[in-house]
């Protein structure tokens, strides 16, 4: 690649790598500079600054494309007629590092969620306490009695 002429023409060729499914470190590397200078021409510069974010969001855009053609490309057969397992193993590893490297770059959008709240009003934790109260108030004392039996009788120490 010939030499760019100047700063503009540098920022250019990073981002547009970028969009193009490229790291920032290797897109600085097809440029031509260093990932620390690209960094400080982000910080100085606030017009490139949001340039690179857009160009961040295209790249984990185009991380999930990468996904979708991983897991949809037929694996190769081996020459036995056998998928070789080496190869999904391969594609499967390929696949697991970008889900990785999406969850924690924007797990908002990316990550794995569990939501734990309830939502559901028809269910109420007090009312269903309150009612279990209720129903434990009904049964009636069960609990042996000093001097009498299940069966009324009296006990071995009385008389």
């Amino acid at each position: 690649m010939a030499a760019l002429k100047n700063r503009a023409e540098v920022a250019q060729v990073v981002l547009d790598s970028m969009l193009g499914g490229a790291s920032m470190r290797q897109s600085c590397i097809k440029a031509g500079i260093g990932a620390s200078t690209w960094i400080d021409w982000v910080s100085a510069d606030r017009e490139l600054g949001e340039r690179y974010a857009r160009a961040r969001e295209g790249l984990l855009d185009a991380m999930v494309d990468q996904i979708l053609t991983l897991a949809d490309a037929p694996v190769p057969l081996l020459d036995n007629g056998a998928t070789d397992p080496g190869l999904v193993r391969q594609r499967q590893l390929q696949i697991d590092a970008r889900r990785w490297v999406l969850s924690k770059l924007a797990p908002n959008k990316y990550g794995d969620r569990l939501d734990v709240s309830v939502s559901d009003s028809r269910i109420s934790i007090t009312g269903a306490l309150a009612a279990a109260q209720m129903r434990l108030a009904d049964v009636v004392d069960v609990t042996p009695r000093l001097g009498s039996t299940a069966q009324g009788e009296p006990s071995e120490g009385e008389g």
